[in-house]
């Protein structure tokens, strides 16, 4: 997968005398004609007035940050930022916080709320690219109502993606070299970022990128009416957008059952953990071949337990389309574990004997990792002993 940056736009725009007129706090004076392009491109009619406030950069990025923590609530960052930490995306004592803020937010030209139906543009450079781009969303969301998208991240981390890949992707197919990030047109960032922020890029980047492939697969398929339909329907998982047939054949997620008690833990949240999830997490830490073992998902649970005596645990609980989906998975954990946990010290960490198929004490981390059939769990615990337990039953070993 690549490292390539996404950029994001959410602007709207004026319109001609033919359609409503939209309320401008400023320049640029084409926007009547940028908003017909917008139309011509998508396909859609404008419907109703759009605000549009030309501002400056901390305003937008202000907005930027209201959207993200209303779409993304805090308590679900505080989820993925323990998460992370497990992973090895996040060093101990890291915060998610600053990461967030630098991929989602700083750097913000313009930013299109669907809740508010209003839209903040940077004056300045990219102005007139990001308002046409921000017009197809705005366009978009009047004929299909985008703010259905917006409570999906509370739910479903892979149903939320899978859904502004159908939006982002769709306004990039339409002529754009533009893209939205949950709220905003970007400046690029620094290359040589951490684990995390590479792993923020690649989910960002995917709406976008594979959106716009996924877009572009239905339109030779049945034209406009076609990629309309993602928008009508969300795709329910990232998998749908990574394999057209999946989409088409409305293939959900094959579901993850966790239990409440397990090994002495207790279940204290958990979400969904798509194929983008995993080709991500691969591809931060330079897993080979990381298509071949993501493709065969089938469905996908992260969790985090907790014991009596107040230890964490980390799960990856995942279904496989096959048996030799899991043996893929298998291998690419090993791997994952190496560059993750052992990447400076030459050769593979050395396995711990446990039931489970694999067992480390590496990097500070005790990590199993259990697989029966299609089912996997890889387990990140306070011992390798209590992790060997919790990942076996997590599959029913």
């Amino acid at each position: 997968m690549s490292r390539q940056l996404a950029a994001a736009i959410c602007a709207t725009v004026l319109v001609s005398a033919a359609v409503p007129q939209v309320i401008t706090a400023g320049p640029p004076a084409q926007l009547p004609a940028l908003a017909r392009i917008a139309s011509s491109l998508s396909g859609l009619p404008q419907r109703r007035a759009v605000r549009v406030d030309v501002v400056a950069p901390a305003a937008i990025e202000r907005q930027a940050q209201r959207i993200l923590d209303r779409d993304y609530p805090r308590a679900r960052q505080a989820y993925d930022e323990e998460l992370y930490r497990h992973l090895g995306l996040l060093a101990p004592g890291q915060a998610l916080r600053p990461a967030l803020l630098a991929e989602h937010v700083r750097g913000a030209r313009a930013v299109y709320d669907p809740a508010l139906r209003r839209a903040w543009v940077r004056r300045g450079a990219g102005q007139r690219e990001a308002s046409i781009h921000a017009l197809v969303l705005a366009l978009q969301d009047q004929a299909f109502d985008s703010r259905r998208a917006a409570p999906l991240r509370r739910k479903s981390r892979d149903a939320s993606l899978a859904a502004a890949a159908a939006i982002d992707g769709t306004a990039a197919f339409s002529g754009l070299q533009t893209v939205r990030v949950p709220a905003a047109t970007r400046e690029p960032t620094a290359h040589g970022a951490g684990p995390i922020r590479l792993f923020l890029r690649l989910e960002r980047g995917f709406t976008a990128t594979t959106g716009a492939r996924f877009a572009a697969g239905l339109h030779e398929i049945g034209a406009r009416r076609a990629v309309h339909s993602a928008l009508r329907r969300y795709p329910e998982t990232t998998e749908q957008v990574f394999h057209l047939s999946k989409f088409l054949a409305r293939e959900g997620a094959t579901p993850v059952l966790l239990p409440a008690s397990a090994a002495g833990f207790e279940l204290r949240d958990d979400d969904t953990f798509g194929e983008l999830d995993v080709r991500a997490l691969l591809a931060v830490f330079q897993v080979p071949r990381l298509d071949h073992a993501a493709e065969g998902w089938g469905g996908g649970r992260s969790a985090l337990y907790r014991d009596a005596a107040g230890r964490g645990a980390a799960a990856l609980v995942l279904e496989w389309d096959t048996d030799a989906d899991a043996a893929e998975w298998a291998e690419a954990v090993a791997t994952y574990v190496n560059e993750a946990f052992h990447a400076d010290i030459p050769g593979p960490p050395p396995m711990t004997v446990c039931p489970a198929e694999f067992c480390w004490s590496v990097g500070g981390r005790s990590i199993a990792f259990a697989r029966e059939g299609r089912a996997t769990a890889l387990v990140l615990g306070p011992s390798v002993q209590s992790a060997d337990r919790l990942a076996r039953e997590l599959i029913g070993g």
